[in-house]
């Protein structure tokens, strides 16, 4: 390992010491976490080029308390637990979707359709604090959303019929474009790959979408017992998936799996020990490694939530 992974991964050790049982280590943790992750090397989580992702998950069925944690995508066990999916008036959200813009580094939710606050809303989410900023009601129910890295376009699939939309980023507003000619959508994660290419999971099968009329092209079936309710790609263009509910399951039980993009199949990697989570997103550390909100605070050593 190089000087600067070793510094990192020593660096990280100490705010672990010193800070472990503060809020304000929690926000210092993960945002030296992002800052560093680009310098670690490859792994599960990162490309030949070393390339480095935090894979997110948030609560949000059954309108449950929103919180935003990271997990180990080889294991599915929590990392951190960043915090309560507040905005500054200490309001809740449940999350049914999370997606990070590659260009402008904006993490983005909407939020489920029982969010005890705002429903059916897209929503800005600090990534360091678990800060939520509201932004306009889509005016329709989403299943999950997928931002295409090579246009920064925002795509979404509804909760109840065929419709597929894309989403104004500035009012949250949702505007059908076409149909995805699947009915009533049953689960749903949706994501868009490196090079823009979208997928989904609806009803235990694997699909892609046209992004010019939303039709959806049957790639397999994804031999898991349970629905998946969201997904997204990691720098090396692995597609994982929430799965849970919906199958033989305990209905709230959720688990880490990936998917083969050729045949559709869903590959089990570990049970994740939180209940209700339903939205993922992955985070490129070399997108944008640290935000100015989790600078500010180790910097000035004070809580920003």
């Amino acid at each position: 390992m190089d000087g600067q992974g070793g510094l990192a991964i020593e660096t990280i050790r100490f705010f672990r010491r010193s800070w472990l049982t503060s809020r304000l280590s929690r926000i210092c943790l993960i945002a030296i976490s992002l800052l560093f992750a680009g310098t670690l090397g490859a792994s599960a989580e990162g490309d030949a080029a070393g390339r480095r992702a935090v894979l997110y998950v948030a609560k949000g069925t059954f309108g449950v308390q929103g919180v935003l944690y990271t997990l180990d995508p080889a294991t599915g066990a929590v990392l951190t637990t960043v915090g309560l999916l507040n905005d500054v008036a200490g309001h809740n959200y449940g999350m049914g979707a999370l997606k990070h813009h590659p260009t402008t580094g904006i993490f983005y939710g909407a939020t489920a359709h029982n969010s005890p606050t705002n429903p059916d809303y897209l929503v800005t989410v600090n990534p360091v604090t678990a800060l939520v900023t509201p932004i306009g009601p889509f005016g329709a129910v989403l299943t999950d959303i997928a931002i295409d890295p090579t246009t920064g376009i925002m795509y979404a699939v509804s909760g109840y019929n065929q419709k597929f939309y894309t989403i104004n980023t500035a009012t949250g507003l949702a505007t059908q474009i076409g149909s995805t000619g699947l009915g009533y959508q049953n689960g749903g994660g949706l994501a868009a790959d490196r090079t823009g290419v979208l997928f989904g999971i609806d009803n235990f099968s694997f699909y892609s979408y046209n992004k010019t009329t939303g039709n959806a092209t049957l790639i397999g079936l994804t031999g898991l017992p349970d629905l998946v309710r969201a997904a997204d790609f990691n720098p090396s263009n692995v597609l994982y998936g929430l799965e849970g509910g919906g199958g033989i399951d305990n209905l709230h039980l959720r688990l880490l799996v990936t998917f083969n993009l050729t045949t559709g199949l869903g590959t089990l990697v570990g049970v994740i020990p939180v209940y209700d989570l339903d939205a993922m997103a992955e985070i490129d550390a070399t997108d944008r490694p640290l935000s100015s909100v989790g600078r500010t605070a180790c910097r000035q050593g004070g809580s920003t939530g």
